[in-house]
């Protein structure tokens, strides 16, 4: 893994990038910054996203002399299939990997002072990054729910409070779910079995088989599983279990009905801490090497600061800020966000991570592949097993009629 990461006299020289309206061919003294945004939250205005940060950057801070070069999908995603690279900058990476990464040595420390727009911050959410007494792994941009999202009127499910409770509605209604991938099924499964949530391995002797079982039952009582580039009117289904931007991307709401939405935290256990997602943006420490930590900062601190956010999240429903200011900024504008802002407030978070499975020979990302594979293996066997129980129910049932 670690071999990936080399860098050569010519790696600049190779480095795809997005193409910029500025035009820099006026200097020979141009310097660059490598910069990969996070392509999932806000795909659909990564261009308008990059015209806001370009603007404030070049216009308004005057840097000119610095181009950005915002590194393609294939280069950076996230963290998901790619690596932060040594002729990194700036990246916006998920927390999921952010133990992994600062194993490498990939991810700067910042101090409180360093982070300019620290105040802005939702404070409980800043701490899931501190290393030691006020200092950090980057900045939190955005975070993300795993959310049941309903009809207002509807106070059955209001009232619920267990997992046992979700799962006697959820066989006898229509509901909607987003369709799960591997990590988001492992999340499931570590929420659900609560006190074992830290639990740094997973094997086939600790897999909770009733947890499994209770996924499985739960999972099959879906109407429709939805993938990101579905679109569905939600006034016709009972309930949504899926992420927030969902409301913008996966559902069809009407605008009258969007004060009638509700939503709540899944109740997979009973501590009411919501399954939380937290993207960060992180500084390589290659940067400081190559005299541009301080640029590399600045530029980490406009991408998080209120002025900038309120102009490029205004039309992205619904991409959750961790900048507060931001967030009542939105939330004056949209009852959606109101009540987002209701949950940030009022929870405490932890972020989603991944375990690992234990085979020392494995990188740390192929365990937590590993770890992810044995409970999607475990749950299909679960679920072969539900329904072949129900298919010698029903035979069963039929035999008894006729007979």
């Amino acid at each position: 893994m670690q071999g990936q990461n080399n860098t050569n006299d010519n790696e600049n020289d190779k480095i795809q990038h997005v193409s910029s309206p500025y035009n820099f061919s006026y200097s020979l003294n141009i310097i660059t910054l490598n910069v990969g945004l996070f392509p999932w939250a806000a795909s659909n205005y990564l261009e308008h996203n990059r015209q806001v940060i370009e603007h404030y950057w070049y216009n308004v801070l005057d840097n000119k002399h610095i181009r950005l070069n915002w590194l393609p999908l294939n280069v950076w995603d996230g963290g998901y299939n790619t690596i932060p690279q040594d002729y990194f900058d700036v990246y916006i990476y998920d927390t999921l990997y952010m133990n992994y990464y600062i194993s490498q040595g990939w991810l700067s420390i910042l101090d409180r002072n360093e982070i300019t727009y620290a105040h802005e911050i939702n404070s409980n959410i800043l701490s899931m990054i501190e290393s030691d007494n006020r200092k950090y792994y980057g900045i939190p941009i955005y975070g993300c729910f795993y959310l049941l999202i309903y009809h207002s009127k509807d106070k059955e499910l209001a009232s619920i409070k267990t997992f046992e409770d979700l799962v006697e509605i959820a066989s006898k209604r229509h509901f909607l779910m987003r369709k799960l991938d591997g990590e988001l099924k492992m999340s499931n499964y570590l929420t659900l079995v609560g006190s074992d949530y830290h639990i740094n391995h997973i094997t086939e002797e600790n897999i909770n088989i009733n947890v499994i079982n209770q996924l499985s039952h739960f999972y099959k009582h879906a109407k429709l599983v939805l993938n990101e580039t579905d679109r569905h009117s939600f006034k016709h289904s009972s309930f949504y279990i899926g992420y927030a931007e969902d409301i913008n991307t996966v559902l069809s709401v009407d605008e009258n009905d969007l004060s009638q939405i509700e939503f709540m935290p899944v109740p997979f256990n009973n501590d009411d801490r919501p399954q939380f997602w937290l993207d960060c943006i992180g500084i390589h420490p290659q940067a400081k090497s190559r005299g541009l930590y301080e640029k590399s900062l600045q530029l980490a601190n406009l991408m998080t600061c209120s002025t900038v956010l309120n102009e490029y999240l205004q039309e992205q429903f619904y991409v959750i800020t961790t900048n507060h200011i931001t967030l009542s900024h939105l939330s004056t504008k949209n009852a959606i966000y109101a009540k987002l802002q209701i949950l940030m407030e009022s929870n405490s978070f932890r972020p989603s991570s991944l375990p690992f499975a234990i085979n020392s020979s494995l990188s740390v990302k192929e365990q937590r592949m590993q770890a992810i594979a044995l409970i999607i293996a475990q749950h299909q066997k679960q679920s072969q097993s539900i329904a072949n129980t129900n298919t010698n129910t029903n035979t069963n049932s039929n035999i008894n009629t006729t007979s």
